[in-house]
């Protein structure tokens, strides 16, 4: 091999670009359209939807900031810190999983009970009048200025956050180890990536948590306005105790609002980005998911109100 044709394999290959397809193009156009022509048929809860998807940006830009605050001060990579909607090849450290795992749940608990009392605000004034009586922005400013002068509204609500969240961590963990035990005599094989990396990615899902959170809170409102979620409105289906609870709770109207689409898109990115399954796998079961993490919230609700976690 020549010092030339030397210098040509040596040298980096061009980074791949995005290619837009004919095929591609359609598909879109064709979904595109499927949204809207939905959309159409409930314009008000459409816009307030994606009215509410931008107050859902909010605690992840906190977290981004956060980040890069920290990558200023020399104190974490600025790369490769978070699991995005495209997963990258590379893992992340396992220092800087955990840090944005860290960041993310004090913007996700510290923020909780602000976004939460803006987003009933800004609901009760779309959706007007609410029995006969119009909610005006003198009262929004009366009730927020109540609650957030109120030390016990945000120690209830950080109180609620911490355990809801911990929910997740749960479900996702169990998932995950779960797989990292029954691959373990097959990872090899299936050419897996190291323990630490796949836990590192687990780590590094953890904006992903923020997602869910409050799209599940946003579900709320889209399926009734007026409603005050937990832990000041006891919504579970009916389901005031463990004996009233029955294997197809999650089929109820209003939580497949809440929370079946973000546990799809969540799920699929976590099927896909930390365990590293092929898309199409990982979709089908973030949709067996689905149910799955609806019953696991309805039950996590139902333990709050009887008092569980006074007993830890």
């Amino acid at each position: 091999m020549t010092a030339e044709h030397r210098s040509q394999h040596d040298s980096p290959q061009p980074r791949r670009r995005w290619q837009f397809s004919l095929r591609w193009m359609v598909i879109c156009v064709f979904a595109l359209c499927i949204v809207l022509a939905i959309a159409a048929q409930f314009p008000r809860q459409s816009s307030f939807a994606v009215f509410m998807m931008l107050l859902l940006l909010f605690p992840l830009v906190v977290v981004a900031l956060l980040r890069a605050l920290l990558a200023r001060l020399g104190l974490e990579d600025p790369a490769r810190q978070c699991l995005g909607l495209w997963p990258p090849a590379k893992a992340p450290s396992l220092g800087a999983g955990l840090t944005t795992a860290i960041l993310s749940m004090i913007t996700l608990v510290g923020l909780w009970p602000l976004v939460r009392e803006i987003g009933i605000t800004l609901s009760l004034l779309a959706w007007q009048p609410i029995a006969n009586y119009t909610y005006t922005w003198a009262d929004a400013g009366r009730s927020m200025s109540e609650a957030f002068y109120s030390g016990g509204y945000w120690l209830r609500l950080w109180k609620w956050e911490a355990w809801s969240v911990g929910r997740w961590w749960l479900l996702f963990g169990v998932i995950l180890f779960a797989w990292l035990a029954a691959s373990a005599p097959w990872r090899r094989w299936l050419k897996a990536e190291p323990v630490p990396a796949t836990l590192a990615r687990f780590l590094a899902f953890a904006p992903w948590l923020i997602v869910l959170e409050f799209a599940f809170l946003i579900g709320v409102w889209i399926g009734s306005p007026s409603t005050v979620p937990e832990p000041s409105t006891g919504f579970v289906v009916g389901i005031f105790s463990w004996d009233l609870w029955h294997w197809n709770c999650w089929r109820d109207r209003e939580w497949l609002i809440r929370g079946a689409l973000p546990t799809l898109v969540a799920g699929t990115v976590f099927f896909a980005g930390v365990l590293r399954w092929r898309w199409p796998v990982a979709v089908v079961a973030a949709l067996i998911l689905i149910p799955i993490a609806l019953m696991l919230s309805v039950a996590c609700t139902v333990a709050y109100q009887n008092g569980f976690p006074k007993l830890l």
